[in-house]
Parts: structure tokens; C-alpha cells; sequence
């Protein structure tokens, strides 16, 4: 792990999965907003990189966010990510309303949260396979104020704003809100991206060059097909996409963002603590059948999918997901989980080789909201689709979801569940006369 110090930006399309559902009905597919997602975040990447090459870093993509930061000083790491900031709601505009081809989309709506603060950058490898994740209170806070932000505003912590010249102060306003409290934080700072954009110059050939990447790759070159093994994100790109029916499966630790100090004063204690968690959560998804996606700060996206001729991936991924709650026990965590079943879209998409893997659409975005929403401490939240398909394949499981409306939550780990399948079966047995007394002592 190599620590640095700077500048944790989101930008985030705020409005994507309406964009992603309005195309699904649309047109049955979601190859525009792959397409336009891939230039959106390639542009901002190519952009950082081409003036700000010695300090940009894109960490990933996450859904419909671009995770970035810039090692250097409050006052000349803000330089960069406004000035970032400005190309991307410029790239939006364009987006919206310059490309033919993105047309029929609704238009992207914008968001950036920023924060400044130390961090360990975490490269997690396993075999062939690596994947970067940064850990510190500075990542934490800029996804937070980044989720607070309105469309079309930039929101920056307040060591960032005390920083900022008087001229770039006025543009912004303070905010007070609870809801930043639990970061040790009593106000941060928000402006208008369209009244910060006058201050900073985009060259036209940066914008000519979004267009030129727009068009290079026409929608009819996206071969979208179908699955009949499980899928392998290296082999995929914004080119060749995956049109499966699985389960995404969202596995989070609950209050994890609490412990992390604000001043950094344990930073190098939770980031230990979060290569184990992270390590964990993995481990299970590789070892009962699922495919890892990616991480999501303390978060873990796995897949679980079905394959013709083979059983369906109910079992699997409720067993998965129960078992996780389990591994992460030990280090004195808890998580929750939330799952849905239905129709995704696989890809890769991004400027640095189609690195970030990515999964889309309306299922994608219901197991988010089971898991945000409805799942608590070492719980697991499922839609009824998920409930439906599991009770037609093991009922005894389905039978530890209570109902709650339309969403099944279950608050048991693995363990617990094959202590009562042991029960169930000494009961039946016993009814039968086939009980041996001395059976599980023998055991």
C-alpha cells in the first residue's frame, strides 16, 4: 500500500438509471448508454491525463460514477479538479444535445462531491487479476458530499474551500446539514457548475476531440449477445456486451465509514482493516460460484447468473450471500446484503485498456436499493423475483425470508441456516422412526 495526500472527486451521472430504464424500454438494450457512458468517462480520463498527467489518477468507474484523484496541495489540486469538473459538464452539454447518436437519451445530469485528506492507495491482486481501491475519510466524505450534491453543482469540504482564492469563493455558498455530522463535519460548500465554468477555458479542440471519440465507434458495431458459460469481464469491452438473467448481489458493511477518523489518526489501522474485509468478501464470491464485479469503497458487487441446460442461480447466490454475512462475523463487522433478480447488461468500458468492469440496468439498480434501503445488520434483502424462483428451488431456504410487502428479508447467516435444516431433518426423521439416538454422537 502506498500512502499519499490530495484530492478525492466524484463525478457521478445523477440521473443515469432513469436514462438506463427509459432506453430499456425504449429499445430493449442499452447500448446507447453504454456508448455514451464510455465517451462520457473517457473524455474526462484522456482530459485529466493530457494537463494534469503528473498528479490526475482515475481510480474507477462505478455504475454511473467516476472515482478520481489528484496528489497535491489543497490550492493546486483544486485547480485541477475544477477545472476537470468544468470539462465534464461541458462533455454533458455536449452529450445532450451536440451527438446525434445519444439523442434519443435523456439528457446526463451531473453531480461532484470533493474532499482533501490523506490515503492509502490498495492494489488488491489475485492471480492475473488486480484492482485499485483507495482507503481513507477523504474518499469517504467526497462520495458523501458528492451523493448530497444537487444536479449541475460542484460540493467541496471546507479545507478545500478556506483554500480557495476570494474570486473562486464567491461562487460557492455554505451548507449546513446533518447528515455530514457523523464525519466529524459541521457545514461544506456548493456552486453551480454553469457559474464556475466562466472562470476556467476549455480549448475547442478538447471538445472536438469528444465528438471524434463519439463517432469512431458506430452503435451498430456493439454486438450485444446472449450467454452459454458463465461470463468473463476480460473478454468483454464496449464493443462485445453480455445480455444476461441473473442476480447482482450487494454486499455492505454496515458502519464502517464511522471508524474512520476524520484527522487520519487510524488511517493506517481501517485500511488494514479494509484489505481484510474486502480479501474476505471475495474470497466467498470466488469460492461458491459467483463473479466478482468490482468494489465499491467497502462494498462488494458480485454476480450470480444463469446458464442454459444448468440450475438456476437462486440457491446459489442466497447461500453466497448468507455465507458472507459469516466470513466478515470474525473481524468484528457486520454486513447487508440486497438482491434481485432479472435482466443485466456486462461490459467493460473506460480510456485505460476497458478496465473498469460494469454492470447495467433496472436489476442492477433494485439489488442497490435492497441493499441500501431495506437490509440490516447481517441481513438479506431480496425482491420477490428472487423469492418466487428460490421457493421453486429450495423452499426449506425460501421458508427463512420473512415478507415484508414485496421484499423477503432473511437475518441469518449460513451457520445458522444449516443448524435448522439439521433440525428440520432430525424432526422429520423422528417422525418416521428413523432416529438412531446415537447417530450424532457417532458423527
Amino acid at each position: 500500500m502506498k500512502k499519499n495526500s490530495g484530492i478525492h472527486f466524484y463525478i457521478n451521472i445523477v440521473n443515469f438509471n432513469e436514462i438506463i430504464l427509459d432506453e430499456e424500454q425504449q429499445f430493449n438494450g442499452v447500448e446507447r448508454s453504454i456508448h455514451a457512458l464510455d465517451t462520457f468517462f473517457s473524455a474526462i480520463e484522456n482530459y485529466g491525463k493530457k494537463y494534469y498527467k503528473d498528479t490526475f489518477h482515475v481510480e474507477k468507474i462505478t455504475g454511473s460514477r467516476l472515482h478520481m484523484y489528484v496528489v497535491d496541495s489543497v490550492c493546486d489540486g483544486f485547480n485541477a479538479v475544477s477545472t476537470i469538473s468544468v470539462f465534464a459538464y461541458k462533455v454533458a452539454r455536449a452529450i445532450n444535445k451536440d451527438i446525434g447518436k445519444y439523442r434519443s437519451l435523456k439528457d446526463f445530469c451531473i453531480q461532484i462531491g470533493a474532499a482533501f485528506g490523506d490515503f492509502y492507495d490498495f492494489i488488491f491482486r489475485d492471480n492475473e487479476y488486480q484492482e485499485e481501491t483507495t482507503i481513507g475519510y477523504a474518499a469517504n466524505y467526497a462520495a458523501k458530499l458528492q451523493g448530497l450534491t444537487k444536479a449541475g453543482a460542484i460540493s467541496i469540504s471546507k479545507d478545500i474551500y478556506d483554500g480557495l482564492d476570494i474570486d473562486l469563493k464567491k461562487a460557492f455558498e455554505k451548507i449546513e446539514d446533518d447528515r455530514i455530522k457523523k464525519y466529524d463535519q459541521e457545514c461544506y460548500y456548493t456552486g453551480a457548475l454553469s457559474a464556475i465554468i466562466a472562470m476556467y477555458q476549455i480549448h475547442d479542440e478538447d471538445m472536438a476531440a469528444v465528438k471524434e471519440y463519439a463517432n469512431s465507434i458506430n452503435l451498430t458495431d456493439i454486438n450485444t449477445s446472449g450467454v452459454y458459460k458463465t461470463i468473463d469481464f476480460i473478454k468483454l469491452s464496449k464493443q462485445e456486451c453480455k445480455k444476461v438473467t441473473g442476480i447482482p448481489v450487494y454486499a455492505d458493511v454496515r458502519g464502517f465509514t464511522n471508524q474512520f477518523d476524520s484527522e487520519d489518526e487510524n488511517l493506517t489501522e481501517m485500511a488494514v482493516k479494509t484489505q481484510k474485509v474486502l480479501s474476505t468478501m471475495y474470497g466467498v464470491t470466488q469460492k461458491y460460484g459467483g463473479i466478482h464485479v468490482q468494489f465499491q469503497g467497502d462494498r462488494e458487487l458480485a454476480l450470480y447468473h444463469d446458464i442454459p441446460n444448468e440450475e438456476p442461480c437462486y440457491k446459489d447466490a442466497v447461500l453466497a450471500a448468507m455465507r458472507m454475512i459469516d466470513a466478515i462475523k470474525p473481524l468484528d463487522l457486520h454486513i447487508g446484503v440486497g438482491a434481485d433478480y432479472g435482466r443485466l447488461y456486462a461490459t467493460r468500458i473506460g480510456a485505460r485498456g476497458e478496465k473498469d468492469n460494469i454492470l447495467l440496468g433496472g436489476t442492477v439498480i433494485t439489488a442497490d436499493r435492497m441493499e441500501d434501503d431495506f437490509a440490516g445488520k447481517n441481513q438479506v434483502a431480496i425482491t420477490q423475483e428472487v423469492y418466487e424462483g428460490l421457493y421453486k428451488q429450495e423452499p426449506l431456504l425460501a421458508g427463512r425470508f420473512k415478507k415484508y410487502g414485496r421484499i423477503y428479508i432473511a437475518s441469518i447467516g449460513y451457520t445458522e441456516y444449516v443448524r435448522f435444516c439439521e433440525s428440520v431433518n432430525l424432526k422429520e426423521n423422528t417422525k418416521k422412526n428413523t432416529y438412531n439416538p446415537a447417530w450424532r454422537e457417532k458423527r
